[in-house]
């Protein structure tokens, strides 16, 4: 355990993947609201978006049940942010994401009975992406992931919501994330500042929410009274698509783009290169063909009505008004 302030007189709460895009920003918005926050990462997970913040940090390995039991010890809240959107294989992902949630689940459960809130991270990929009619997906429908990282999700979640009877469990299902430290969306900022602005699929929707956002509706799932034992979307009203975005992006950095839709072979054929490119470094393909085959599956739309009825999460943060905010932390930060 690493030294820290964490003298603040909140309920204290565990974060797995705080190192993370999404995971940090659930630290922060603890903070915020005066908890009081125990980081459990790898060893090899870096801590710049933690560093000089008042927090207790945990390096474990996640294999074995006994170190993460006795880093749970006098929580209130768990959020099981922890997990790979990339991976090289089917095994990997499977690892990370359902064995570990396994674990921590385990050791949860073990806690005696101090826990009263546990908030997994999932995805939409669990469920799948919109029909052929472009409705929105709901809670309440059967799951149809397209993907070995949905399977997985979708995995952990069955895991999660098994021991609703033993504790108060609630899943989160992000769809697309977007804000500052986000590496991902970087790259469409980063094409943009290139003249090029990529669409991936001509007219294909998708959902989107802003990361604090996200971090927002994790606060309500740990505190409100209704959340345990559901699942819930969080991200509409802003429905877009790659032009769209890409548009927002555009103004926000201040340049020209002229649009580039490449053809499905040649997305394909770019997916094998950077498999095969992956096969040689051991790195996880950031194209690969099960991200293509999420890309091409449909609109992925969700509908985060059931949030907003029950739990009264409104998202505050616009697209437009994201995107501007992250193009300002990319160039203050040095990515632009």
């Amino acid at each position: 355990m690493s030294a820290a302030d964490t003298t603040g007189t909140g309920k204290l709460a565990i974060v797995t993947g705080a190192s993370g895009f999404v995971g940090s920003h659930i630290v922060d918005d603890l903070l915020a609201s005066g908890a009081r926050v125990r980081c459990l990462l790898r060893p090899s997970s870096p801590t710049r978006w933690l560093d000089g913040k008042p927090v207790e940090i945990v390096r474990l390995g996640f294999d074995r049940i006994e170190p993460i039991s006795k880093a749970l010890e006098g929580a209130s809240w768990i959020v099981h942010a922890a997990g790979l959107t990339l991976a090289r294989s089917e095994r990997e992902f499977h690892e990370a994401n359902v064995s570990v949630t396994e674990r921590v689940l385990r050791a949860a459960t073990s806690n005696g009975g101090g826990i009263e809130r546990f908030v997994l991270i999932s995805s939409q990929a669990a469920a799948g992406p919109a029909d052929t009619s472009g409705r929105p997906v709901t809670e309440g429908e059967r799951p149809d992931p397209v993907s070995k990282y949905g399977v997985s999700k979708l995995r952990a979640e069955e895991l999660t919501l098994l021991l609703r009877d033993r504790l108060p469990v609630v899943v989160i299902r992000p769809p697309a994330v977007y804000g500052p430290r986000d590496s991902a969306i970087y790259r469409v900022f980063a094409a943009v500042k290139r003249h090029l602005m990529p669409v991936l699929r001509s007219r294909g929707r998708f959902t989107i929410v802003y990361v604090e956002d996200v971090a927002r509706a994790v606060r309500l799932a740990l505190t409100h009274p209704r959340a345990p034992g559901q699942i819930y979307f969080v991200g509409e009203p802003d429905v877009t698509d790659y032009a769209e975005l890409g548009e927002a992006v555009r103004s926000a950095v201040g340049t020209w783009a002229v649009t580039v839709s490449p053809p499905g072979i040649l997305l394909r054929a770019g997916a094998l290169a950077s498999e095969a490119v992956a096969m040689m470094t051991g790195r996880p393909a950031l194209l690969s063909l099960e991200k293509l085959r999420e890309i091409t599956a449909g609109d992925w739309v969700c509908s985060s009505a059931k949030i907003r009825s029950q739990l009264g999460w409104d998202p505050e943060v616009a697209l437009d008004e994201g995107v501007r905010r992250t193009a300002a932390w990319y160039r203050e930060a040095g990515w632009l």
